[in-house]
């Protein structure tokens, strides 16, 4: 991969490191903010919601749009929106307010991080494409590891709101960067065929380090029918994208059960209040570390094989943790490190392996659709755990009821054909001498 390649891709993870800044920065002042104005519990149950609602909108209706004006440009507006939202936020002035652009801000992410994946899958080349991913899919853990930190130390000092003033600072960084080092897709450019195709194919072809070509290939054949939705939810589309779409839902859940519900067990099972934050931490490293070694082993092995194997060791991490709390911390701070790796890992796969499964006219829009699935199961987990909690459930019983989605991901998964993107994009027949 080219230096300008590697700079992609080192950029998506930074974003991604920013959005997973974003999405809990409302948990890290959850607190102060709910001292300051009064609010209920109920009040700030939506307000952590908001944000995840509008991810799984944004995901799934409003990222479709990067297959209609382009990959740039949809990232360019996304970081915008974001940057604004942020900065509105400082200002907030109410509750209702906040809660809106807590929305709205989750719908820019959910747009931004669907799009992300698919930009780094067309910019990498096919030996690298996996590693690649797995390595911006590590940066939402990292921005939650490091934003957590940071927001710490910002709100003991200056309140709650100088947390969302340190994200907008960060995104609206990101703005030049986006505009400096990210060039058109050529898979978006060959798909659509603006009337300027060809000049813009070649100025994102010697972006990259490629070669000019004088003709634009043949375009294949049409393959969209009414609508973009409709192209990925009928035909030879319909399976994969029921399949991925009900793999995400599955792991996302299992994923945000465990992410909520980790620290909370630990401090129920007799720990202090501070060896459940420990715990949250290890949960977060224990994650990054998943994405790594997933990405690794998918530079070298079949990638969907890979996926399907790490499906099963995220099953057994949960039935670690389940019989860890009832002996030394120690043993339950690795058991909680455990399971954000065996939680985690099957992301980083599942964002590397999405993308490959559609054309370039329909991969922003089918990949906004299964993600945002994953959002939605996202939402309903740890509220469902909350319900069967009340209804006499112990939260170690929950871990073992949650190792039934991820051993059914790795059956998914295993059902999934091959993919259309196996190599690197096609090129004209021959370049300008």
């Amino acid at each position: 991969m080219s230096p300008r390649q590697v700079a992609i891709i080192a950029i998506c993870t930074t974003l991604y490191m920013i959005d997973g800044f974003d999405v809990l920065v409302m948990a890290f002042s959850a607190s102060h903010v709910a001292e300051e104005w009064g609010l209920s519990g109920a009040q700030l149950g939506y307000l952590l919601s908001a944000a995840l609602v509008g991810m799984a909108v944004g995901s799934i209706f409003v990222s479709t749009v990067s297959d209609i004006i382009g990959r740039q440009k949809t990232l360019l507006i996304g970081v915008c929106v974001v940057a604004v939202g942020m900065l509105a936020s400082f200002f907030a002035p109410s509750y209702e307010v906040l809660l809106i652009l807590r929305l709205l801000t989750g719908v820019a992410i959910g747009t931004l991080q669907s799009t992300i994946s698919v930009f780094a899958s067309e910019f990498s080349n096919a030996k690298r494409r996996s590693t690649a991913l797995s390595i911006v899919s590590i940066g939402q853990p990292i921005g939650g590891v490091l934003g957590g930190l940071i927001s710490g130390i910002l709100i003991s000092q200056y309140g709650w709101r100088s947390a969302f003033l340190f994200g907008a600072v960060v995104t609206f960084l990101m703005i030049p960067l986006v505009l400096k080092v990210f060039p058109e897709s050529v898979d978006y450019l060959l798909a659509r065929r603006p009337a300027d195709a060809l000049d813009r194919v070649n100025r994102s072809l010697r972006a990259i380090g490629q070669p000019a070509v004088g003709v634009l290939p043949e375009p294949g054949p049409v393959g969209q029918t009414k609508s973009r939705f409709a192209d990925v939810l009928t035909g030879y589309n319909a399976r994969r994208t029921i399949l991925l779409a009900l793999a995400y839902f599955v792991l996302m859940a299992s994923f945000y059960f465990a992410n909520s519900w980790t620290p909370r067990l630990i401090t129920a099972s007799g720990f202090s209040a501070q060896d459940g934050i420990n715990a949250g931490v290890l949960f977060s490293v224990g994650a990054i570390a998943g994405g790594i070694l997933l990405g690794l082993f998918g530079a070298r092995f079949p990638m969907r094989k890979v996926l399907a194997v790490f499906f099963v060791i995220g099953a057994a991490t949960f039935v670690v943790f389940a019989n860890s709390t009832n002996g030394p911390l120690g043993w339950a701070l690795f058991a909680a490190a455990l399971v954000g790796f065996g939680s985690n890992a099957p992301i980083a796969g599942m964002l590397a392996i999405s993308p490959t499964y559609y054309a370039s006219e329909v991969r922003g829009t089918a990949l906004g659709l299964v993600i945002g699935m994953g959002r939605v199961g996202a939402i309903i987990s740890p509220t469902l755990a909350g319900v069967l909690m009340d209804g006499g459930w112990t939260p170690g019983d929950l871990y073992f009821l949650f190792v039934i989605p991820m051993a059914l991901g790795a059956v998914i998964v295993s059902m999934l054909g091959q993919p259309v993107l196996r190599g690197p994009a096609p090129k004209a027949p021959a370049p300008v001498s």
